[in-house]
């Protein structure tokens, strides 16, 4: 009913895939008030508990996707590439949505959106292929087993290029034969980090995201060019809610894409664009918390004593952030399977390209793919970034 109140038309149910395409269907708001009207008739006026386990049942089974879209087809095309994987045309996943991922989309003024999770049709168990599960498993059990929260923030990297022009120069080619021309993206202007150009130039274009990011409770920590022609970062502040965070991060892209094309450009998220420039990364700053204690909010990875030493060393880390920087570091030749899926992505990576290229970790060095950050204002390790992931990864996985 307040949906309506606000003039929402339509509620779109939207889940992402295994390959980070964002599946959403949409449900007309007047359909589903009649439907929950008709379903809850014989309850009371007020949503009684049995109400509203009505009401989630309602929810859960309005919308469903093909098993195959949601985890054995690229990015490209709705083809089924691995037949090995023994995943066909059968069987679809329902969805339940979580309503406290709701947003109103400010771009599509009739519509809401909403995230959930992916059921079996048979036995309503969690799909295998949810990823959005799959994150809420690993947390809540991180949460029970050992008791540790995290807090995790994002930097957001994209190159905004021009509508429909192309240029000549080193840009990706997949083609074989050098005799054909490839077209080349141009970018909107030729920036440099920190550089005030991309700042000035696309003022209204920034404005117009940060403001349309607001309306759907998505804070900004920062903005500023990246090295790359045209390229910006948007800095999506810390959350204790690893799930907000995850949600804020797809709809940011969305977003972002959607303003873009709206001012005559396009946002590439793309991990490499030009050969001779930087390429487009989404490095992940990692906190823990632990869940336990009196205080569930207070950051437990930097050590409690005092430095009397001045410049921090791996000795201001906790026991616990060393255990959380090793597990990485043991594990990080399979994790890149998930942060870095895709060919253009190993393409971005390299010495020089401050993205990290060995399995290591330093404290404040760019060149780590591990690098335990320094805060500004306690002195003291109080983070760890993750450079080894891109927007092509799934951000639930």
């Amino acid at each position: 009913r307040a949906l309506s109140f606000a003039n929402v038309t339509f509620l779109r149910f939207a889940s992402v895939d295994i390959v980070n395409s964002i599946r959403a269907k949409t449900v007309p708001m007047k359909r589903l008030e009649r439907i929950v009207h008709d379903a809850l008739s014989s309850s009371s006026s007020s949503l009684s508990s049995t109400s509203k386990s009505k009401l989630h049942h309602i929810l859960s089974t309005q919308v469903s996707f093909a098993k195959a879209c949601m985890a054995a087809m690229p990015a490209y095309g709705d083809v089924i590439i691995l037949p090995e994987t023994n995943i066909d045309a059968r069987d679809v996943l329902t969805m339940t949505p979580d309503l406290s991922s709701l947003r109103i989309l400010p771009y599509c003024n009739s519509s809401v959106m909403v995230f959930g999770t992916l059921h079996d049709q048979r036995t309503g168990g969690l799909s295998e292929f949810c990823t959005r599960g799959l994150l809420a498993r690993v947390v809540n059990t991180v949460k029970k087993k050992i008791g540790i929260g995290f807090t995790v923030g994002v930097e957001i990297e994209f190159c905004l290029v021009k509508k429909n022009v192309v240029g000549g120069g080193a840009g990706r080619s997949y083609n074989e034969s050098k005799s054909v021309p490839v077209p080349v993206p141009v970018p909107v202007d030729n920036s440099l980090f920190a550089s005030t150009t991309s700042l000035d130039e696309q003022d209204d274009f920034i404005e117009v995201v940060y403001d349309n990011l607001a309306k759907q409770n998505i804070s900004v920590e920062m903005i500023h060019s990246e090295s790359a022609p045209g390229q910006l970062e948007v800095v999506l502040p810390y959350e204790r809610d690893v799930m907000k965070l995850a949600d804020n991060i797809v709809l940011a892209k969305e977003t972002i894409q959607v303003f873009a094309q709206k001012h005559n450009m396009d946002a590439l998220f793309d991990p490499k664009i030009w050969d001779d420039k930087a390429g487009n990364g989404m490095h992940l700053h990692l906190s823990l918390r632990d869940e336990m204690s009196d205080d569930p909010s207070r950051n437990i990875f930097p050590n409690d004593h005092n430095n009397s030493a001045g410049f921090p060393s791996s000795s201001d880390m906790s026991s616990i952030a060393e255990s959380f920087l090793e597990g990485i570091l043991s594990h990080l030749k399979s994790l890149v399977s998930l942060t870095l899926p895709t060919v253009d992505s190993y393409d971005r990576i390299g010495p020089g390209c401050w993205t990290g290229h060995r399995v290591e970790w330093s404290i404040e060095d760019k060149e780590s793919p591990l690098r335990v950050c320094i805060d500004a204002n306690s002195k003291k390790n109080t983070n760890v970034e993750l450079k080894l992931v891109d927007n092509t990864c799934n951000i639930y996985l």
